[in-house]
């Protein structure tokens, strides 16, 4: 995900805040003077405090800065209580409020912030209809990461009360003119209908995978060269459907390798067409899972969200599995409009059997083959056990952008 960090610093909270609203007891006054500087001179001071390992000064530098309307410098105190670096304590519920602080002030990155931290739902309660809110309040300020995320809520009808792919495109599409390249993406994969799209809106997808292509996202090559294959939206072109399936291999896509590779043995033949789809996290029914991974020769926008939507419907099956919450590998195919081949990695046997039979149950008309870890059960346990896992796998993937 194209997303740069928020200016995060890290301290001790002084014990008078004036952008926290708490007053507890203090040192005499002569011995914490209060800053006298101006508001950017004290958020410069505060991190400059910061490196020198002197949080208690500036930490009350940082407050000033906050409390004479300095947004970054609200961002940068909340950026210490939402880290609990070099020793201070963590407090992220003083940190959303001075995100939310910064935020009102006017600083974009300071909205996003809030909205990742309520949308996670680790360090505070989730509140995805809140997040929403603070993601759009960022897009607003023309934060490209906001507008992608605002449109993976829409998409998937997260934080409202169902799906709304148009909005979604829109907000793809606002992502991608602030340079977000898989915003380009998935705004081109919500337009593109081989079967029913209009000739101006497949040309208008082309088009967005061309871009994502240029933006260094494989997946658009991808996609751009099988409308040149197809010829759909564009001209058909095999020549240059085979250049751009070369150009995502070469950027890290297997199905594009296997694509091109097909093309090239072909002698003109039509080619069978597989794609592999991710989502780094994903929602739906109340069911959330990370790192859902599908192969299926359905393209449409929505064919994710779908392979996910049939194990979904047995939610309350899967939760009865691990009341206390788990977090659970599971892989299962669609074949004749029913699950099989679930399987369940990494669990007891006892719970890996109550999951395979919930999952069983699950019905779509897809073929597919997929992939995913399922957080069942209650919310807090389950996060935590996916916490564990994650920690305890080594190393970490870089995780790919829904397709």
């Amino acid at each position: 995900m194209d997303r740069r960090l928020p200016p995060v610093a890290a301290g001790l909270l002084w014990a008078v805040t004036a952008c926290s609203g708490r007053t507890q007891a203090t040192a005499p006054a002569e011995l914490q003077p209060p800053p006298l500087c101006e508001a950017s001179e004290c958020n410069s001071q505060g991190m400059q405090a910061l490196g020198l390992q002197r949080p208690d000064e500036a930490l009350r530098l940082l407050d000033r800065a906050c409390s004479l309307g300095h947004a970054i410098g609200c961002s940068n105190l909340a950026g210490v209580y939402r880290g609990g670096v070099g020793g201070a304590p963590k407090d992220p519920p003083r940190a959303v409020g001075l995100y939310d602080r910064s935020c009102r002030l006017g600083f974009a990155e300071a909205c996003a912030t809030v909205g990742t931290m309520l949308s996670e739902g680790t360090a505070v309660p989730a509140d995805p209809p809140r997040a929403l809110g603070m993601f759009e309040q960022a897009c607003a300020k023309q934060d490209a990461f906001a507008c992608f995320t605002a449109g993976l809520f829409y998409e998937t009808g997260r934080g409202m009360p169902a799906r709304d792919p148009a909005r979604a495109t829109r907000s793809f599409e606002q992502a991608c003119g602030l340079g977000h390249a898989t915003g380009c993406f998935n705004a081109g994969i919500l337009l593109y209908d081989e079967a029913a799209g209009g000739a101006g809106e497949n040309a208008r997808a082309v088009e967005l995978f061309a871009r994502a292509c240029d933006g260094a996202q494989p997946a658009g090559c991808l996609r751009q060269g099988l409308a040149a294959l197809r010829g759909v939206g564009t001209a058909a072109d095999a020549n240059k459907a085979a250049s751009l399936f070369a150009r995502a291999c070469e950027g890290g896509d297997g199905d594009a390798c296997g694509l091109a590779e097909q093309l090239k043995k072909s002698r003109g033949r039509k080619i069978e067409v597989a794609l592999t789809s991710r989502a780094p996290a994903l929602t739906m029914a109340g069911l959330t899972v990370h790192e859902l991974s599908c192969r299926m020769a359905q393209t449409d926008p929505l064919a994710l969200a779908e392979a996910l939507e049939g194990v979904a419907a047995h939610k309350a099956a899967l939760d009865a599995c691990a009341p206390a919450g788990a977090a659970v590998a599971v892989a299962w195919t669609y074949r004749g409009g029913r699950a099989a081949l679930v399987r369940v990695d990494g669990a007891d046997p006892r719970l890996a059997g109550c999951v395979r039979k919930a999952a069983l149950r699950a019905r779509s008309s897809l073929s597919a083959s997929c992939a995913a870890t399922l957080l069942i059960g209650e919310a807090a346990g389950a996060r935590k056990a996916l916490a564990e896992r994650s920690s305890a796998s080594s190393p970490a993937r870089p995780l790919a952008q829904a397709r």
